[in-house]
């Protein structure tokens, strides 16, 4: 019993908030460690791919913003005319002066001129590099690539002339630089750094906005552009991470108006020539013209969210459109994901523990469809980023944590209930305190019940022609018939009372129809002895359950484990209880089955049908009581003419409370003659010719019984 006690002591104690939120500040702390792991933070990345793919937004893409591929079909076109890559420097220079022409806002090139042109037959590399350049300076726009080496090299004191303020952030220094040669790196507006890393799975989803080059700091060619054409770049914060890296917010697939660079370049040849271009100027007018390459054999190839070909200068054109548009992805805080995700672990834990498991499971799947939804619309409406990662992970573990919790706990609490109730209650209310221990209180507890009591009239007669063995066979078998009646209405085997027993309804689950339960079951046997009556050669046990007689009595009882430490049962005391076992041994006096007290009657009036037999104060009481005698139920079918000679005798009842006994003795006698013949009435006749021989000296319609 000690460790019953125990048991529920345990199993209440986890229940509680504070254990709850305990025990979820600490799964939360788990948590948080492990979304710190390499494989969680790619996990979550791979999440925010998902939510890339769920939601592309092209739309949202600037289109001031073009790209010129130096594509497959622009190295074709020039091969069929005998030009073989690399190109002369001089075709930049033709498309940089169209462009001048447009008046294009920059021409960016993510693309390397760190060594002189070839030479070729027709040209030398100086003249090709020398018509570029003077395209260069005329435009005063153009914005070449760079790339940064861990390895030291000779670094051009002209670089430095490009470098920005420290970005206050400990960025781990390059050593070297592959820079424009000098022609270029003077004319140029100013260079940017094309350095990108990806992502342990080759995904390109992040790029640093500064970088370190000895004692230097260099733009990503992007955030060069944009710090240089827009004014008020000073005043906006570009969020990055702790490493300074800056994440891109893709818009989709190929988002940005393309076009080969040999339609370009032939516009630009129609231009000079007089021409038709292909690619009007206005095309290029007031845009951000990005070169670079998409053909296979130039490897500037790379992936991200949406593709696992994408070309380089995607990034940069995304990354521009981000900065001019303030289009940027708010990652939220740790210490918010920290409490979010702390929320959802003691929403969890909470609901199944305080909850039944199928009312439990219906709102944490809800919670699980409102976790998606919030994080979706969030991201979708505002490119929020919730760690769902650590949300989901703390779902899972909080999940599988409490649910094992109790399994271990509640199913040694469910087993200890199934072990005291097993004997006593039907298999589905057992079930209904398996899932919902905290319907009963073990230990007692003050409650608004129905007791019922049964006995056999004359049994010790009728087991007086029977051997130890028959009598005990042919009880068995009377009891299985009258507890299959006590079970099929819920109520509570409490105990056998030798040739009888004692039924509880209304515990251990409170409910509010409890008399209504017991006379229920009590009717049922009612109508099976009325069945047995018109039966013949009867079996022993069908001749007990027409000697079988009923009391019952609803109010205040303790219902809980009583007893000691080594034998303890659940079972109910008080006077209410004392009364059902009195009203059942009253039958005997007044010839009848069941009995119920005022009590019950005002409970169940409306769906019986009964009669006041009489009013009486039982030993031990100071106040009487009404008692009822069940006689049928209410249906709207039930034609209830064939009982009014229950009004006849509530008029002799009155006549007898009254002390006009003649005239209450002419009613019952008229009701114990044909066609009543009911016995009772008899009973209440035989009353009143004593009382008509012996008057008492004060009279109050009382019967006063001086023995149980």
């Amino acid at each position: 019993m000690k460790n019953k006690r125990q048991t529920i002591r345990l199993t209440k104690l986890y229940k509680k908030w504070y254990t709850l939120l305990v025990a979820s500040l600490f799964l939360v702390s788990l948590v948080s460690f492990l979304s710190s792991t390499p494989l969680l933070k790619d996990i979550e990345m791979k999440m925010l791919d998902y939510r890339f793919q769920l939601d592309p937004t092209p739309e949202r893409a600037d289109t001031n913003i073009v790209i010129i591929a130096i594509d497959d079909s622009s190295l074709d076109f020039f091969s069929e005319n005998g030009i073989s890559w690399p190109w002369p420097r001089s075709f930049y220079g033709y498309v940089v002066d169209y462009l001048t022409e447009a008046q294009a806002r920059s021409v960016i090139f993510d693309m390397q001129f760190y060594e002189n042109d070839i030479e070729r037959e027709e040209t030398t590399a100086q003249e090709t590099d020398n018509i570029f350049a003077d395209a260069i300076k005329n435009n005063g726009k153009v914005y070449l690539g760079v790339q940064l080496l861990k390895d030291a090299n000779d670094i051009q004191p002209e670089v430095n002339e490009f470098s920005i303020d420290d970005q206050q952030i400990d960025l781990p220094p390059f050593q070297g630089i592959r820079a424009p040669i000098e022609p270029f790196l003077l004319n140029n507006r100013s260079i940017g750094v094309i350095n990108t890393a990806p992502d342990n799975d080759g995904l390109i989803r992040r790029v640093g906005l500064s970088f370190k080059l000895n004692e230097h700091y260099f733009a990503q060619m992007a955030y060069r552009v944009w710090l240089d054409q827009y004014e008020d770049s000073g005043n906006i914060e570009i969020p990055v991470d702790n490493n300074g890296d800056y994440l891109l917010n893709w818009y989709g697939q190929s988002t940005f108006k393309t076009y080969p660079f040999r339609a370009l370049i032939s516009s630009a040849s129609a231009y000079m020539n007089n021409k038709e271009p292909i690619l009007p100027l206005d095309k290029f007018n007031n845009k951000h013209v990005i070169f670079g390459a998409t053909a296979a054999g130039l490897y500037d190839l790379k992936s991200n969210s949406y593709s696992k070909v994408m070309p380089g200068m995607e990034i940069w054109a995304t990354a521009l459109s981000n900065y001019i548009n303030h289009d940027f992805i708010t990652t939220i805080p740790v210490w918010f994901n920290f409490i979010l995700t702390l929320l959802i672990i003691f929403s969890i834990m909470f609901l199944i523990s305080n909850f039944l498991p199928q009312k439990a499971n219906i709102i944490i799947l809800l919670l699980l469809i409102l976790m998606l939804f919030t994080n979706f619309i969030l991201w979708k409406l505002y490119r929020i980023q919730l760690n769902f990662t650590m949300q989901i992970i703390g779902f899972i573990i909080s999940y599988l944590l409490i649910n094992t919790l109790s399994y271990l706990l509640e199913g040694k609490s469910r087993r200890e209930i199934r072990k005291i109730f097993t004997r006593y209650l039907h298999n589905d209310v057992i079930k209904l305190l398996e899932d919902d221990p905290n319907k009963v209180l073990l230990g007692g507890k003050e409650i608004n019940a129905t007791v019922l009591y049964t006995d056999i009239y004359n049994f010790t007669t009728l087991s007086e022609t029977k051997t130890p063995s028959e009598l005990v066979q042919d009880l068995n078998e009377y009891f299985k018939i009258l507890i299959d009646f006590i079970f099929q209405y819920e109520g509570l085997l409490d105990k056998y009372t030798g040739d009888g027993i004692m039924a509880l309804f209304g515990v251990p689950i409170e409910r509010g129809d409890h008399a209504l339960l017991a006379c229920r079951a009590a009717f049922a046997h009612k109508k099976l002895r009325e069945e047995l009556e018109r039966k013949q050669n009867l079996t022993a046990t069908e001749k007990l359950h027409l000697q079988t007689r009923i009391g019952i009595n609803s109010g205040l009882l303790v219902a809980g484990n009583i007893g000691g430490e080594k034998r303890m049962d659940y079972t109910a005391i008080g006077d209410t209880v004392n009364l059902a076992a009195r009203l059942e041994s009253v039958n005997k006096l007044y010839q009848t089955n069941i009995i119920i007290s005022q009590d019950t009657y005002e409970q169940i009036k409306e769906k019986f049908i009964c009669r006041e037999l009489d009013s009486l104060m039982v030993k031990g009481k100071t106040k009487p009581t009404c008692i009822f005698e069940i006689i049928d139920e209410r249906t709207d079918e039930k034609d209830t003419s064939k009982y009014e000679w229950i009004e006849l005798y509530k008029q002799a009842l009155e006549f007898y409370r009254e002390g006009r006994w003649q005239e209450a003795g002419e009613l019952f006698e008229e009701l114990s003659e044909d066609p009543y013949n009911d016995e009772a009435s008899q009973v209440m006749l035989t009353r009143c010719m004593y009382l008509l021989e012996f008057p008492p000296k004060k009279w109050d319609g009382v019967l006063k019984l001086d023995v149980k």
